[in-house]
């Protein structure tokens, strides 16, 4: 039982620090923005933040180098849309 109360407060702690990561990439581009809040502001911390969560879900799979790699070129296309979308 002890056991499992360490890997969920673990598991709670990496959550934490990917919200704070997020906020902290939001928080830099509003102030970079000169607080002005707009759809390019939302897109690209959605592209960077996205990139994120992509990169350490990857580094925390157990998947195959072709399985990566097929991820990887999605997630690119995906923020061609993000990116593209925001102009």
């Amino acid at each position: 039982m002890e056991e499992q109360k360490k890997q969920i407060l673990v598991h709670y702690i990496k959550e934490v620090t990917l919200i704070l990561i997020g906020i902290i990439i939001f928080a830099g581009l509003f102030w970079y923005y000169k607080f002005e809040f707009n759809i390019r502001l939302l897109s690209i911390w959605i592209f960077i933040f996205n990139g994120v969560l992509m990169g350490y879900w990857t580094w925390q799979s157990n998947l195959k180098p072709w399985e990566k790699g097929i991820l990887g070129f999605y997630f690119i296309l995906v923020e061609i849309v993000i990116l593209l979308g925001g102009r």
